[in-house]
């Protein structure tokens, strides 16, 4: 299953999931092809099983709870740079998992339980920051505004961390999407 899920991940690096066919990613692998069927009949199943193995191992290196000493600031800092990283090490794969994630149904399903979790810390931190009055009580629900947060994100990571750039692009990226967060959120 390894062997499958690395050859997809090296065929992402040079051509989009769309333009994968199931073939391409059985060919890359030294395993009779009966057994590959038992497993994954589709390459839909392929990138999602190599999603959920990085994400989580994502989830157990990253501390999503927003902690009594941290500010919003630093915690989003944190959560942002959390998730570059992540995007830099699996970018293509998280990017074809979350193209499936657009069109209704299962496949969207799958998608937001992934994202779930990022979701609900995110709607945590607000909450608790509003309670503490690091942020403004405008009536406006945490859960939208987390929704948001990660979907700025997400499609920021995809068209910007998919495509090479200096290390100087990537921390204006970087600094502009936790501005653009924070001022969603109702800060600064």
């Amino acid at each position: 299953m390894l062997q499958l899920q690395n050859s997809l991940v090296e065929l992402l690096r040079t051509k989009p999931f769309g333009q994968i066919t199931y073939k391409e990613i059985t060919e890359g692998v030294d395993i009779d092809r009966s057994t590959v069927y038992r497993y994954y009949n589709h390459k839909n199943q392929v990138l999602r099983a190599a999603v959920d193995v990085r994400l989580t191992a994502f989830a157990s290196q990253v501390d999503l709870t927003f902690g009594r000493m941290e500010s919003i600031d630093g915690y989003m800092g944190r959560l942002v740079d959390s998730w570059i990283a992540l995007w830099e090490e699996s970018g293509g794969l998280l990017a074809a998992a979350s193209g499936l994630g657009v069109e209704p149904g299962p496949q969207r399903d799958w998608w937001r339980e992934r994202i779930g979790p990022w979701i609900e810390a995110v709607r945590e931190a607000i909450e608790v920051a509003r309670f503490v009055e690091e942020l403004p009580k405008d009536g406006r629900p945490a859960e939208p505004l987390a929704e948001m947060t990660v979907g700025l994100c997400l499609s920021t990571f995809n068209n910007e961390l998919a495509v090479e750039h200096t290390d100087e692009h990537r921390a204006m990226i970087r600094d502009l999407l936790l501005d653009a967060i924070l001022r969603t959120m109702g800060r600064r």
